[in-house]
């Protein structure tokens, strides 16, 4: 059985064992909102967001005697219950991690089970995506810019939406008196966030797309539009600015998010 670790407690070591998963590996359930079309025989739909979800594992305790078991039974709700972290599964050559809190522990100890009981956990899932927990670069990093718009390629290797942690730093934009606007694009779906103000040189401006915040340095600027996202696999992402002159550097990094 793949290894399974939850907040650095190891269901699969003795005197514990998962023997059956329920849920964990599936993909979250699509909720597709629609409207039904007034003089038409079909409806269209309006919204798409994938749903929290659960899942139970299944396992046993095997003990050398009662009170060890027993013992086990407790350290075991003591490491599970009112406890949010991540469910750790061995997955191909590394891990997937599973951001879960555990709802309910249920044990199955008949009367004649004096050193072995059976055991159930449910997890709630509120993020229904799992990761590698692996920070990566989403484009190779652009340094020197002085076009007032250029275009990167990004590569998203996961199976579900990319949201990528944008830094841009700028020098020598003119004009610096009077505002300018910074546009992030998805060219792929139009989605695209604009901040408008006053730049000075040296300005490091960071877009949270998975957040939703920019800053600059430590201060909170407001955006206009629709922070975008990346589908699975390749493709593009364009910045483009109102300044007569420029001399821009962007990097970017995401965490690939599994189905």
């Amino acid at each position: 059985m793949k290894s399974m670790i939850f907040r650095g407690f190891n269901l699969q070591a003795a005197p514990y064992k998962v023997v059956r998963e329920t849920g964990l590996l599936d993909s979250p359930v699509r909720d597709i909102i629609t409207h039904e079309l007034a003089r038409s025989d079909n409806a269209v739909s309006v919204f798409r967001k994938y749903k929290s979800r659960t899942y139970t594992l299944s396992g046993q305790i095997k003990a050398a005697s009662s009170a060890e078991l027993e013992a086990a039974i407790d350290t075991l709700k003591l490491n599970l219950l009112n406890q949010v972290g991540d469910m750790v599964v061995e997955w191909g050559a590394g891990f997937r991690y599973f951001a879960s809190e555990c709802q309910n522990v249920a044990i199955g100890r008949g009367t004649s089970d004096v050193t072995q009981c059976a055991w159930s956990a449910s997890f709630f899932m509120a993020v229904p995506f799992s990761t590698d927990n692996t920070t990566r670069d989403f484009f190779t990093a652009v340094a020197g810019n002085t076009l007032g718009s250029f275009t990167v390629g990004v590569n998203n290797i996961g199976t579900y939406l990319a949201e990528p942690y944008l830094t841009l730093t700028l020098t020598g934009l003119e004009p610096n008196l009077s505002d300018v606007s910074i546009t992030i694009t998805n060219p792929a779906t139009n989605e695209q966030i604009t901040i408008t103000d006053q730049f000075a040189d040296g300005d490091i401006i960071t877009i949270d797309c998975k957040r939703k915040q920019i800053f600059r340095g430590t201060e909170l600027l407001a955006g206009v539009g629709n922070f975008p996202s990346w589908l699975p696999g390749p493709g593009l992402l364009q910045v483009s600015d109102t300044g007569s002159s420029r001399t821009s550097s962007l990097s970017g990094t995401y965490q690939a998010r599994m189905l």
